[in-house]
């Protein structure tokens, strides 16, 4: 049905206060109540870019994008910045072309229009604010938007993750040590829709390979000398119907892939001890820093289980790789560090920044922290500058010299640090007579960091 001209005159006329703009942004009509309240006769303004009228218009970036603004607060003392009104910018197309803009103004009800808006800003930075308390419960703590840089890579990495976070596939992120694969993993859950339930991880490299599967799957009561009374749940039940994230799952025992392929395939686990099936729905996203497929081929890791993981892959590139992300991540490395360390260092100067870019960060991000973090120690006022950083281009010169620009930089220096930590842990077992306990605690490490290098150099 169509509605008559004279009606849909009496109409406008009625509204709060409208004007209505050629394409170009011009006015061609503007209602009496908005002459009344603008103050502003017809013929002041018609013929007139609005943005002439009112700088503050957003009706030209409508225009431009053809999306509507809505709840816009209108000032028409731009110096005392008293509101009189909620302006609404919509573009109108005819024959799915733009044709004109209509500006709607809310005037007479605005005292209950401004109580509406500030009770949804209340709200909206009240669901922000359980949102992160969320995160914090179920064990997510990024999100896309704490991974720092504007880079091509950057930018295809993000796009990555919000491909990934569209299904429940498992997800396989390799990166080398550094890069960040915890905090995509983290990211990739928050983005997705199991964001309102758990995120669990396990570190496959940090659990001696006897406690590992009790970790994954839970035992039942009297499994085992020492089991908990009641029983446990492993790490799948913990994660059901959210995200289980496998760190270094490079380093996971031969011996264990064949479970974690079932449960991947049958959705569901056995305790140890226990007598049924426990069905589990869990998502995987695994992480290794070295080539799986590698490892495949040197009889080092199932093909089966690889390829179960390997249904999304994403792999991020090295901080030597998009360096030009560095100026970014460095300020903002700065920030949570003088959060961290109650200091109050404000700048980076250039010679400095100069220096951070010129490397090729083998340690990547994590390398970066920790050389801001001991410069940041260093220095007494707020700006970072070359002297603080001294100890770094010797060491810069040193594990650079005659190596190719293409060769990642400071392997020798990696070199000489694991044989010193090897020589380390074995004369710790010596003095303490192989026992671990004492040895992890007179090197001043955890249990579990302990069990770690003693598996990474192959001294159980």
């Amino acid at each position: 049905m169509k509605v008559d001209s004279e009606l849909a005159r009496l109409i406008i006329e009625q509204m709060d206060g409208v004007a209505i703009t050629d394409k170009e942004g011009r006015y061609i009509y503007v209602n009496d109540k908005w002459v009344k309240r603008m103050n502003k006769q017809p013929e002041e303004v018609l013929g007139k870019y609005v943005k002439e009228i009112y700088p503050q218009t957003k009706i030209d970036l409508v225009l431009k994008t053809r999306r509507p603004i809505i709840g816009e607060i209108f000032y028409n003392n731009e110096i005392e910045k008293d509101p009189v009104g909620i302006i609404n910018y919509l573009p109108v197309f005819k024959d799915n072309e733009l044709f004109a803009g209509l500006i709607f103004a809310i005037f007479e009800d605005m005292k209950v229009a401004l109580e509406f808006k500030k009770k949804v800003e209340h709200l909206s930075r009240e669901l922000e604010y359980f949102k992160e308390e969320l995160r914090k419960i179920r064990g997510s703590r990024y999100t896309v938007d704490n991974i720092i840089g504007n880079s091509k890579a950057v930018l295809h990495l993000k796009e990555q993750i919000y491909q990934a976070a569209r299904s429940t596939s498992t997800v396989l992120i390799e990166g080398e040590t550094g890069t960040g694969k915890e905090l995509v993993a983290h990211a990739i859950h928050d983005s997705g829709q199991r964001n309102v339930y758990n995120f669990i991880k396990i570190n496959c490299a940090a659990i001696p390979e006897d406690l590992l599967e009790s970790e994954f799957f839970g035992y039942e009561e009297g499994a085992f000398t020492g089991a908990k009374k009641g029983g446990r749940k492993g790490k799948f039940e913990m994660a059901h119907n959210g995200s289980l994230f496998l760190d270094e799952v490079n380093q996971m025992p031969l011996v264990l892939q064949p479970k974690l392929l079932r449960v991947l395939q049958e959705k569901e686990i056995e305790r140890i001890g226990g007598h049924g099936s426990i069905p589990v729905n869990v998502r995987v996203i695994a992480a290794s820093n070295v080539s799986l497929e590698r490892l495949v081929q040197e009889k080092k890791f199932r093909s089966d289980l690889f390829y179960r993981l390997n249904v999304v892959r994403i792999s991020i590139p090295p901080l030597r790789e998009r360096k030009e992300d560095i100026p970014l991540l460095a300020q903002e490395l700065l920030k949570r560090l003088n959060f961290q360390l109650g200091l109050n260092v404000k700048e980076i100067s250039s010679e400095v920044m100069e220096l951070l870019v010129s490397y090729n960060w083998p340690g990547n991000i994590r390398e970066l922290q920790n050389v801001l973090e001991r410069a940041m120690n260093i220095a007494w006022g707020e700006v970072l500058e070359i002297s603080h950083f001294s100890w770094f281009r010797d060491h810069q010169g040193g594990a650079s010299r005659n190596l190719r620009k293409d060769v990642v930089v400071g392997e020798s220096l990696r070199e000489k640090k694991t044989q010193t930590e090897k020589e380390a842990v074995e004369e710790a077992l010596k003095i303490c007579q192989g026992n671990k306990a004492q040895a992890a605690r007179l090197l001043n490490i955890s249990r579990t960091s302990f069990y770690k290098k003693l598996k990474k150099y192959s001294l159980f």
